[in-house]
Order: structure tokens, then sequence, then C-alpha cells
């Protein structure tokens, strides 16, 4: 039951950032800057993550684990794991903002499996072997058709380069979001990390978007799809990912948001007409493949987790 909710919050987590990428294009092209969109979505977010945490410190039978009680390291860990929030964000709104809503959430969510599963055969979490190898050798050829410009690798359209750098990034940074959220320590509440990471994470956005200045939605669609990205698909999603993180080895829970790209590309279908070409839609078929056996090789090498050392 505990595995099957952990799918769960990570399956929820992951059909909300989908849903989200259409929001977030909706709020860029009625011309919000994606750093403006970025601050709004965290600064939106945080009350509630607060809220939440101080109603389950109010109802916990003992105190939870307050800042000064982490050590240097596990502080280091939060504040990298909310700075990386951050600029996977804003990251991934910027090559929404050049290449629109689908292909920039196939390339950040489908990309960040690879990147774990090498982080973590390089720490020493996973040894290799011929299961990760052939998911990398697949995940990589499945990348390569969806990024492949409909005309071939000739003149670049307008942009295009930019946002694929931008969608790249944001598979990097989400990689390392998993990674901090799945090692978070365990004394610390899932809300409680969560609320943390996003205030470091709204402190970021402030800072990179107040030297360009700050775009406030306009109307009421506006500033309604902007609490929608900052309640929904911030604080309701984070949190279930949060939790569910940590209780699925880093790969099987950077596998379960695949659902992302998705709801995302049928969305997009569906409202934008903005279809995938089939050749990408090969593309994520070969990306589902390796993501299913690094999964399958993730639920095999899966470390302890703290419940069933609680068990025994």
């Amino acid at each position: 039951m505990s595995a099957a909710l952990a799918w769960g919050g990570v399956l929820l987590a992951g059909a909300l950032w989908g849903g989200g990428a259409l929001v977030a294009q909706f709020l860029i092209d009625g011309g919000i800057a994606p750093q403006s969109l970025s601050l709004a979505r965290f600064a939106l977010g945080v009350p509630l993550l607060w809220w939440l945490h101080w109603r389950a410190q109010r109802m916990a039978q003992s105190a939870d684990a307050h800042w000064r009680h982490l050590t240097r390291r596990e502080q280091f860990q939060v504040v990298g794991t909310g700075a990386a929030m951050a600029l996977n964000v804003s990251c991934w709104f910027a090559g929404i903002a050049h290449l629109g809503a689908a292909l920039p959430t196939v390339i950040s969510i489908c990309c960040a499996p690879v990147i774990v599963a090498l982080v973590s055969v390089a720490r020493g979490y996973e040894p290799f072997g011929l299961r990760l190898l052939g998911g990398l050798v697949l995940a990589l050829a499945g990348v390569a058709l969806l990024v492949m410009p409909a005309k071939g690798w000739g003149p670049l359209p307008a942009g295009h380069a930019a946002g694929l750098a931008w969608s790249f990034a944001s598979a990097f940074c989400y990689a390392l979001v998993v990674l901090g959220n799945a090692r978070m320590p365990v004394r610390v509440p899932a809300v409680t990390a969560s609320a943390w990471g996003m205030s470091v994470a709204a402190l970021c956005m402030l800072a990179v978007a107040w030297p360009s200045g700050i775009t406030w939605p306009s109307g009421a669609a506006q500033w309604l799809g902007a609490a929608y990205t900052g309640v929904v698909t911030t604080s309701v999603a984070y949190l279930a990912f949060a939790w569910g993180a940590r209780r699925l080895s880093p790969t099987a829970a950077v596998v379960g948001t695949l659902i992302e790209p998705l709801v995302a590309a049928l969305l997009a279908a569906l409202l934008f007409a903005e279809p995938m070409a089939p050749r990408q839609w090969l593309g994520a078929v070969l990306l589902a493949v390796a993501m299913l056996l690094l999964m399958r090789r993730g639920a095999k090498t899966a470390p302890e987790t703290e419940a069933d050392r609680n068990q025994k």
C-alpha cells in the first residue's frame, strides 16, 4: 500500500505538471516574462505549504526537526534543492517561450531519468549493467528523434536552438530536484522540506526577475492562470512528488513523472492544435521503453527505505 501510494503521488505530480505546461504557455503568450511567471508560481505556492507545515506541527505528537537541528550538509541539500527547483522551472518556461509547451516538456521530463541513472551509478547508489546501458542507448535515440526539426538538421528555425538549450538545462535541474528529494533527511517531513525548498526557490527567482523588471498578470484570466500554476502545479504537485520520491528509488521516482509529457502533448493537440510529429512519438516510445528498463532495474537495486527499517 505504501508503494502504491508513493507511485500515486508521483503520477499525480506528473499529470499536474503536464497540464501546467499549457497554462504556462497561455500566460507567456499573454506577455508575462518566463522569469516573472516562475517568481509568481513559487510566491503564490509558498503560503499554502507553510500553512500545511504549521497545521501538521500543531497536530503532530512530537515536534518536527527544526532548521537548526540539521547538519550543514543537510541544510545545503535543502537550499540546493530549492535553487535547482527555481532553475528547473525558469529554464522550462524559457523553452516553452521558444518551442511551445509539448517539446520542452518532453525533453525536460524524459532526459532527467537518464541523468539520474548516471549520477546514481557515479555515486555508487546503483551498479552499472547491461540493462542500464540498453536503457541509456534507447533514451539517447529517443531524444534525438524528439529534438530533430521537421526539415532535418539544416538551418534551424529562429529560437529553436535556444529552446533546446533551455529544455536540456531544465532536464538537468529537474534531475537535481529528484535526487535532492530522494535523499532528503527522513526526520524532516515532506511538507516541511517542500516549504523550505520553495521559499529558497522564490527568493532565487526574485533575485533573477527583479533586475529585468517584473511583469504582472493582467486581467482575471491571467491572474487565475498564475494562481493555478502557484497552488496546483507547484504546492500540491511538488508536495505529492516529494512525499512519493522518499518512498521510491530516485530512478523509479523520476520514471513515474513520464506521464507529464503525455498529458502535455495530448492537451496541446486538443486545445492548441499542436500535435507531435510521428517521429517524435516514436522517440517518446523509445524513451518509454528505456525508462521501463531503468525502472525495473531501479526496483531491483533500490536501497532499503526508512519505513522498511522501522518494520524490522
